[in-house]
């Protein structure tokens, strides 16, 4: 785990320090939870799912509200539950895969932090929804179609939002949840090493 002390600092000192935030963003099933735990983990930060925030805060799964009040009203909780999180420090937050739709909210939440987009082809997402067994609950269909037969047009749709909204991007189609959480934090700490050496000239 990374020395607190070592990484955030007073604003007076000058040294830089990791940013507010950690962000994961991408489509479902491209492990944005395990990694976001595993790297919070790792640099001392606390562990935010969106998912299981709203899921508490409207006390049923996701699919079953989207079935009673449809996925605008969700869009709208997500919307407004992004807002609040802009102003959190210390987080390593996992986003649903159409939270970067929020273009107003996605922006303020960038400030002062990292946004990585983790990636994966539609037939690694299919296969890993089908091996899934929260999928179905969890994971309505974006579309009148089901949740398989929509990743390919869903992604191609959305890929520009993920380009657009991140700061990296990782593919995880052959790497594991903990090497991609070394991965981010290995990240981290040679930013933070350029940004010191730069500070000291």
């Amino acid at each position: 785990m990374l020395n607190r002390d070592e990484y955030e600092t007073d604003g007076n000192s000058g040294c830089a320090k990791l940013p507010a935030r950690v962000i994961l963003t991408g489509f479902r099933a491209t492990g944005k939870s395990l990694v976001g735990a595993l790297l919070a983990d790792m640099i001392g930060y606390r562990f935010i799912d969106t998912d299981d925030e709203l899921v508490a805060a409207v006390q049923s799964t996701i699919a079953a509200f989207v079935r009673e009040h449809g996925w605008p009203a969700f869009r709208e909780r997500e919307k407004k539950l992004l807002a609040r999180l802009a102003s959190m420090n210390r987080v390593v937050i996992a986003t649903g895969g159409g939270a970067v739709l929020h273009q107003r909210e996605w922006r303020d939440l960038r400030k002062d932090s990292l946004v990585v987009w983790l990636q994966a082809d539609a037939r690694t997402i299919r296969q890993r929804l089908r091996t899934d067994p929260v999928s179905h609950s969890q994971r309505p269909p974006l579309t009148g179609g089901g949740s398989l037969d929509e990743v390919e047009a869903i992604l191609a749709e959305r890929e520009p939002c993920y380009r657009k909204g991140s700061d990296m991007a990782i593919d995880t189609a052959d790497r594991s949840a903990g090497e991609i959480a070394r991965m981010i934090k290995q990240y981290l700490t040679d930013t933070e090493k350029a940004k010191r050496t730069e500070h000291g000239r």
